[in-house]
């Protein structure tokens, strides 16, 4: 008996919906918890956790956003419809921006970048596709920037090393790849196109920090340019511990923050799950063995750590 196409849609569609919007809450157990020393107040740099891989660093006086994406369409409506920012969560989430950095262009890191940088008058920095996006929805040309492995550049006290990465291949190499026009309008997830992905290593004040969301590494990637904390990445591809030697020997990070663990189809007001079928505990451990005395810390929705100025 042959299955008709419909049919198999509803059925996905129908799968989808239970194991991505079903909300199991995860209270950060101990182990997982920051540290008690990034939640002292002093000298550093402070850093917000905006779910999925979104941050927003700050000096007291540059804000600097990481992959701002408080808007979370469900499976439905990426399946359904045409997908775009919604401003009032982006307000609610980020009211303040200098300097937007963009890891790549998918939906989960991109969406509101533009309706936040418009709003804040805050500088895109990304890809080419990240830079129409942004142009896409408002941000003038001179509030954005094409950026490529190599280039550093400077904001307010801030230097970012730029370097290239690597997404996750996800079934086909470089999943969801094409060009992004500067004259879309809201568009299927699909759409939000990948062209190049990008890590970012920001240092100010005497702190500096590796933004790696993704989970993978090739040798070399990191150009040999240390940071005492390491954001990266763990659903995708699984870590091992070859790749995990291979971020913390090159970047030298004593102190490491996942990212873009969290379920992000649900709305950030539900409160913290876990990507369905992601080893979190298996992942710190790879870090752990890798070194014993490694600082680990997962970051609620909203929480705020201090990370201090890196030891001489």
């Amino acid at each position: 008996m042959l299955i008709s196409l419909p049919f198999v849609f509803f059925a996905l569609l129908l799968c989808a919906w239970f194991l991505f919007t079903r909300h199991v809450p995860w209270p950060i157990p101990p182990q997982h918890q920051a540290p008690a020393s990034w939640r002292v107040q002093g000298a550093g740099l402070t850093l917000r956790s905006l779910g999925v891989s979104g941050f927003e660093l700050s000096d007291g006086t540059t804000t600097v956003l990481l992959d701002p994406t408080p808007t979370r369409p469900d499976p439905v409506a990426l399946i359904t419809g045409r997908i775009d920012a919604d401003p009032a969560l982006g307000e609610k989430w980020c009211p303040k921006a200098d300097l937007i950095l963009v890891n790549h262009t998918h939906f989960d890191h991109a969406l509101d970048v533009g309706a936040i940088a418009q709003r804040t008058g805050a500088l895109v920095v990304g890809s080419q596709n990240t830079v129409n996006l942004a142009r896409s929805r408002g941000v003038p040309a001179e509030k954005t920037r094409v950026v490529h492995s190599g280039d550093s550049f400077t904001v307010g006290d801030f230097t970012v090393d730029v370097r290239l990465a690597h997404h996750t291949d996800l079934l086909v190499p470089q999943p969801m790849s094409g060009t992004v026009a500067t004259d879309a309008g809201p568009m299927w997830f699909w759409n939000y196109a990948l062209d190049e992905t990008l890590a970012y290593r920001l240092t100010a004040h005497g702190t500096s920090i590796w933004f790696h969301p993704t989970s993978t590494y090739a040798a070399g990637e990191l150009g040999g340019l240390r940071a005492r904390t390491l954001i990266v990445g763990v659903t995708g591809e699984k870590q091992t511990r070859a790749k995990v030697d291979g971020l913390l020997g090159e970047s030298q990070a004593t102190r490491v923050l996942p990212t873009h663990f969290d379920n992000f189809f649900q709305p950030l007001d539900r409160g913290l799950a876990l990507m369905p079928g992601l080893d979190l505990d298996g992942a710190r451990q790879l870090f752990l063995d890798a070194n014993p005395k490694l600082e680990w810390g997962v970051l609620d929705y909203g929480q705020t750590v201090t990370l201090p100025p890196d030891s001489p």
